[in-house]
């Protein structure tokens, strides 16, 4: 039985793909195709290794106060858009991260090491748009979580081309084995002695 499905490179994931994409799909890259037919992640090709928080900086991010969580986001999402070229395009996005920004007091009392918040503010300026976001999803509102899927679609690639893929293996486990017969001079000889 065939079926059509979109192209394999044609998901949500790649969405946006190179700049606002999701993180590539490990399935893609250890075995060319992925099983998951709305995978959330990239099947495109990706140059830069990914760049991932680390415990302490987690950590930290955690302690913030959400003025200096928003403030670090700001400023990783505005470098990022620059070295992308799309802050013109992400004016809505920018706009509603500093409303939001605007509306949290600035932090009192405990303060966080500076060379802890230069390796969380240097670790946030390498990740991509989509990491950043990801990385303060839990404390954002939904309005700018929306904001930044609508820019992530307004580069998504039109998904015309289909394949056929096949709902069932071309050949049979027995029939793949026949096109490679194991020669009796090289074959393993097994002895039982009980």
């Amino acid at each position: 039985m065939q079926t059509s499905l979109a192209s394999p490179l044609c998901n949500p994931g790649s969405s946006g793909h190179p700049f606002l994409c999701a993180r590539p799909c490990v399935y893609m890259m250890k075995r060319g195709s992925c099983h998951v037919q709305e995978c959330k992640y990239c099947h495109m090709n990706h140059d830069l290794p990914v760049t991932k928080l680390n415990q302490r900086q987690r950590y930290v991010l955690q302690r913030l106060a959400m003025k200096d969580k928003m403030d670090l986001l700001l400023a990783a999402l505005r470098a990022g858009l620059h070295r992308d070229g799309l802050t013109d395009r992400a004016g809505s996005l920018l706009y509603q991260l500093e409303v939001e920004a605007s509306m949290h007091p600035a932090p009192e009392g405990r303060q966080i090491h500076k060379r802890q918040m230069h390796d969380l503010r240097k670790a946030l300026m390498r990740m991509t748009l989509n990491d950043n976001i990801k990385a303060f999803e839990d404390v954002l509102p939904a309005q700018v979580l929306q904001s930044f899927q609508d820019l992530r679609q307004t580069f998504s690639r039109s998904c015309d081309v289909s394949v056929p893929i096949s709902s069932k293996p071309e050949q049979s486990l027995k029939e793949a084995l026949a096109l490679f017969p194991i020669r009796a001079a090289h074959a393993p000889v097994l002895i039982w002695h009980l």
